[in-house]
């Protein structure tokens, strides 16, 4: 092995879960199985060298492959060469120098400026369990308790509505059945051994970060397994960035009803922040809701979805300021027009925290700060709902002395590299000003210098010019070179001239030469001493950013509202739900205007909290239970909602149970998952929850299934009593006798065959299912339609009907090929069948009677 593939080997041991990106020259090269690996999934050349699989990617694109490799999940170490061995002898010494995760980045272009990039850490035992989450480019930092009597719903409920990218797990815990994950979970696992998880070590940890002696202002003392996976993320975060977080600065403790509780499925079945058929925005609440002019704006609207007020108080607020807006169209234009020019202030701050912002990252800080202010001359103390007039002034003042001092100090397009000296205004620094003159004005210097010497010596063919290995010198002609005084002396003697030097000229030349140099070391420390005052500022930065991102969702919901002809709902703690022409956000958008047709939803805890809804497919039953859903979740996120009027009682967790699909990944079938969702709802609702449910019991057997149905509808009445809409195709349930139960079902109208399904909830139960109508809609063949109606009809007489060929007198329990055969025959256009398509008939059917 030679040297170099020892260092590597080396290196690679200290982070054997890393893809090691080792410098060689003006590549990153990977070995063994790491070039394996990553020629496959970034479709690089795998080729050799000395037998060993090797490939490499250039120095000046590798961050867009570390991002590549990011979004797949992988880490990478990345090593540099420090310097070279002393004797000149083996290869250049190497270090890791930074190692980039998935859940540490904080570069935009390894960033989705729309999405939080969090890690995650779950500590303590099954019984009580501690969940962290942090981002670390924008400086929020969460904790919760998971609940002891549920821990692996509380831990999906979290995975579900934070999305972590990297999760840091306590080894015994995983060694437990209680918390699973799987490559569906979709984040890096990190499983560390139990002593690195201390209560003492992450105190310790947190106040270092905070600054703090204690941890009592974070609501934690004692043994709080919460501090134990906050403290967690903190030590997995130094060990790999090697430093601390100036721009974290607390740990917001979160309890079980601090938002509206949204479990896994009900995430997915809604289609909130992601489609159920690829996982994208596209056809999600989401989309339709998202008219933000920020990032960090539309990062607010996405955690308001994913964790709405669980208070009708706090919702209340909301609507009052989006009214506001609402009522103002002028300054709700005006606001957008502003903050289109607002920049992610908030992931600015954090990389001037970190001291990883360069000289763009400031102008866009201060480009944002002037932006604000012309914010803050729009909007009254009325929309800006966080803190005091005085402190929102007083906030507002400061940012405007950094934009100003950011103004004076850099240019309005500076470089993002030091090595070119294009960073510092001039009139900032009298030594830059100076350097720079000198740098760019260089040969203006030498001009005078040759025109003072030719006018001192009476040469006039006196020259001054350049080469590398003299440098700067003075030609004359060597007929003219004896009248050189003494004080130049001669460097070069050539056949037609002769070279000479003073020392005001070598002083020139060293100081030309050399001006360059210095012009960067000068702009290097001047740009530290502006990103120090930046980084003091960080916490203004932060408390200003998030601010802005609070205006830009308000703002959002009122153009939501103008846009589709939203109105402001009526809340209360109360349970109870009353839509009049409700409509669903996500559907009606793509419909044309005037197609979608509302309905109404009348749910109250005290007289009637559980509607049956049944109907055919198609007819729209899934769509009235998603919009009912939707509604409230609007609400209670301080949206308008699509309704003609609409009275939203809070609910403290919202089920959704649409549709099923398998799990393979948890080894889960389907009926096994929708068993699955339908026990968490029957375990988690309360009488203040909100419950959507549609065909439970329709993955087993008809009697199973129906017996199962009609149990869940009696526990829902009767145990829990939350707000219930549950569609079925059972019939049997629409018998089902309770006061506070109602029948409803979607309006079908039938023409002869023909049927058209008018979309209106309806009194009372569906007549009949209509899925043959449905299944000759899809385009099924007229056989299998006509064969199907007669099996149906012959199932509910003693006969069947007189349109029907008499084959039977009864319907058979199995399919009897001489019958299939007898109405395909029936079927046939004869004026159509050609002789060849006749005998490949004659000779299926003869090959069905032999089987």
């Amino acid at each position: 092995m030679t040297p170099m593939f020892r260092q590597y080997a080396e290196l690679k041991s200290q982070h054997p879960d890393a893809v090691l990106f080792f410098r060689v020259g003006d590549f990153y090269e990977m070995f063994r199985s790491d070039a394996v690996e990553v020629s496959r999934m970034l479709n690089l050349t795998l080729t050799q060298r000395n037998g060993i699989p090797m490939c490499g990617v250039p120095f000046h694109a590798s961050r867009s492959y570390i991002g590549r490799l990011l979004k797949l999940g992988r880490k990478v170490a990345v090593s540099e060469q420090i310097e070279l061995n002393p004797d000149g002898k083996g290869p250049a010494r190497r270090e890791v120098v930074e190692v980039v995760t998935p859940g540490t980045v904080v570069d935009d272009v390894y960033l989705d400026d729309k999405s939080n990039n969090y890690l995650a850490a779950l500590a303590g035992t099954a019984d009580s369990a501690g969940f962290a989450y942090i981002d670390l480019s924008t400086g929020e930092f969460r904790a919760v308790r998971l609940d002891p009597d549920a821990p692996q719903d509380a831990l999906r409920r979290e995975l579900a509505r934070t999305s972590p990218r990297e999760i840091i797990v306590q080894e015994s815990l995983l060694e437990t059945e209680i918390f699973t994950f799987s490559a569906d979970d979709r984040m890096v696992i990190n499983r560390l051994p139990d002593w690195n998880f201390d209560h003492r070590k992450a105190a310790e940890s947190l106040n270092r970060c905070f600054g703090t002696v204690n941890l009592k202002a974070f609501g934690i003392e004692g043994e709080d397994v919460r501090a134990l996976a906050a403290g967690a993320v903190l030590d997995y975060i130094e060990d790999n960035h090697a430093t601390l977080l100036p721009h974290v600065h607390s740990l917001e403790c979160r309890g079980a009803d601090d938002s509206v509780g949204l479990d896994e499925s009900t995430i997915r079945n809604l289609e909130l922040v992601g489609n159920i058929r690829d996982g994208g925005r596209a056809y999600t609440l989401l989309e339709t809701l998202d008219h933000t002019k920020t990032s960090a704006g539309a990062r607010s609207l996405r955690r308001r979805l994913l964790q709405p007020f669980p208070k009708a108080a706090e919702a209340e607020s909301c609507h009052a300021r989006v009214e506001s807006l609402y009522r103002d169209q002028s300054l709700l234009s005006s606001m957008r027009r502003v903050l289109t020019g607002v920049g992610d202030i908030e992931r600015l701050a954090a990389r001037c925290g970190m001291r990883r912002a360069n000289a763009k990252d400031l102008i866009a800080i201060r480009n944002s700060l002037h932006r604000a202010a012309e914010l803050r001359r729009l909007v009254g103390d009325e929309l800006l709902d966080c803190c005091s007039a005085s402190v929102i002034e007083s906030l507002f003042e400061r940012g405007a002395e950094l934009a100003d001092f950011l103004s004076r100090s850099l240019l309005d397009d500076p470089s993002t590299v030091l090595t070119e000296g294009r960073m510092i205004r001039e009139g900032w620094d009298e030594e830059v000003d100076r350097l720079r003159r000198i740098r760019d004005e260089g040969k203006g210097f030498l001009d005078d210098y040759a025109a003072e010497e030719r006018a001192a010596t009476g040469i006039p063919s006196l020259r001054i010019k350049h080469n590398r290995i003299l440098g700067y010198f003075i030609e004359i002609g060597r007929n003219q070179a004896s009248g050189a005084p003494e004080r130049f002396r001669r460097r070069q003697s050539l056949t037609q001239v002769e070279r000479f030097s003073t020392e005001k000229l070598e002083d020139l030349d060293a100081e030309i030469s050399s001006a360059g140099e210095r012009l960067i070391e000068r702009e290097r420390e001047l740009f530290t001493d502006v990103l120090k005052t930046v980084k003091d500022a960080v916490d203004d930065l932060l408390t200003l950013g998030r601010l802005i991102s609070d205006l830009d969702l308000v703002q959002s919901f009122a153009h939501s509202a103008t846009e589709y002809g939203y109105v402001k709902p009526r809340m209360t703690d109360e349970p109870v739900s009353r839509i009049s022409g409700g409509r669903h956000p996500v559907v009606e958008r793509y419909l044309s205007d005037g197609n979608f047709v509302p309905n109404d939803i009348e749910l109250d805890g005290q007289s009637v909290s559980f509607m049956l809804v049944t109907g055919p497919n198609m007819a729209g039953k899934s769509t009235v239970l998603r919009q009912a859903a939707l509604i409230t979740l609007m609400a209670q996120c301080g949206a308008f909602v699509p309704a003609d009027s609409a009275l939203i009682g809070t609910a403290d967790r919202i089920f959704c149970r649409v549709g099923a699909s398998d799990n393979l990944a948890r080894g889960e079938s389907t009926f096994l998952v929708e068993m699955n969702e339908t026990a968490n709802i029957l375990r988690g609702a309360s009488e203040r929850s909100l419950v959507i449910m549609d065909e439970v019991g329709r993955g087993t057997g008809n009697a199973d299934g129906l017996a199962i149905a009609r149990a869940v509808c009696e526990h829902l009445l009767e145990n829990t009593a939350p707000r219930t809409l549950f569609a079925t195709h059972y019939m049997e349930l629409t018998n089902f006798v309770h006061p506070r139960f109602r029948n409803l079902s979607m309006a079908v109208t039938e023409t002869g065959d023909t049927i058209v399904f008018p979309k209106i909830l309806q009194e009372g139960p569906a007549e009949a299912s209509y899925g043959i109508h449905v299944a000759a809609l899809a385009g099924l063949p007229e056989t299998v339609i006509r064969r199907a109606r007669f099996l149906m009809e012959s199932a509910s007489s003693a006969s069947p009907p007189s349109r029907q060929p008499p084959v039977r007198e009864t319907a058979p329990l199995l399919f009897d090929p001489r019958e299939m055969i007898l109405d395909a025959v029936e079927g046939l256009d004869v004026n159509e069948l050609t002789p060849l398509k006749a005998l490949q008939l004659i000779a299926r059917w003869k090959e069905d009677l032999d089987s």
